[in-house]
């Protein structure tokens, strides 16, 4: 019935009521795709903002994290410098003392050692190991381990060796020249396996002059200043052993003064 009226009523209407119909409707749909349109573009623009938050707080978190690295480099680096006064201040005090104890520098030495297994870490837990390996035989084939940090077994001490011309160890001894495996050791053609070398993978080697090498081994990537770090202190190592072998001039030539007379 409703819509029989509803035609009837429609059919009784002139032709511009029609036509003024259209043109409200039309009207009103320009309208609605108009807001949509505006409603469209703010909600687009909220997205970009909403991105460019986004991405602000994602800088933001790297900058923090680039500040927290800069700020653990800084602490080390000056834990460095402490620790180097410290032990050229040891170094001077040996050359002052007249026919020192060469037990007194071999402690100095492994004070070194020690500090430096701890100096070298850029991370809060990271586990290294440091190690002085000295040519000791007579054909000087093989470097001894003298030297270690709490990483080495105390029987390792005086009883471990690399082989000069087969380890990498050797070849930054033999070509006087440091080497940093700073991520994977295994990729090293000098590289042998041993019974606690499994969890180590990354290795530096510094030459200690013509005395020996300084190694130090990482369970983690190390950083580029742990390369700077160990090769200070293996230049502080080099004076305690040229003072080694100054004592020992000194001793000798004494002696044949003495025989002399």
């Amino acid at each position: 019935m409703v819509e029989d009226a509803l035609k009837v009523l429609l059919d009784k209407q002139p032709t511009w009521f029609f036509q003024v119909s259209s043109v409200v409707l039309i009207i009103i749909l320009g309208i609605l795709g108009f807001w949509a349109f505006l409603g469209s573009k703010r909600f687009a623009q909220g997205m970009g903002k909403e991105n460019q938050l986004i991405e602000l707080l994602k800088e933001q978190n790297d900058l923090k994290t680039q500040v927290n690295t800069h700020q653990s480099i800084s602490a080390q680096l000056s834990t460095v410098i402490e620790n180097s006064r410290s032990f050229i201040d040891s170094l001077n005090m040996y050359r002052r003392v007249d026919k020192a104890d060469r037990h007194i520098a071999e402690h100095f030495v492994q004070t070194i050692i020690e500090g430096l297994s701890s100096d070298v870490k850029s991370v809060v837990g990271e586990k290294h190991r440091c190690g002085l390996w000295i040519q000791r035989d007579d054909n000087g084939s093989t470097l001894n381990l003298v030297h270690g940090s709490a990483g080495f077994p105390e029987s390792y001490i005086n009883n471990r060796t690399l082989d000069i011309n087969n380890s990498i160890a050797g070849r930054s001894f033999r070509k006087k020249e440091s080497i940093f495996n700073k991520e994977d050791v295994t990729l090293d053609s000098d590289w042998t396996p041993t019974t606690s070398s499994g969890s180590y993978n990354a290795l530096i080697c510094v030459p200690v002059g013509n005395f020996g090498v300084i190694t130090v081994d990482a369970k983690q990537p190390m950083h580029e200043n742990a390369l700077l770090i160990a090769e200070l202190y293996a230049s502080i190592c080099e004076g305690f052993f040229i003072e080694f072998t100054d004592q020992f001039v000194y001793d000798a030539q004494q002696q044949a003064a003495v025989s002399e007379e």
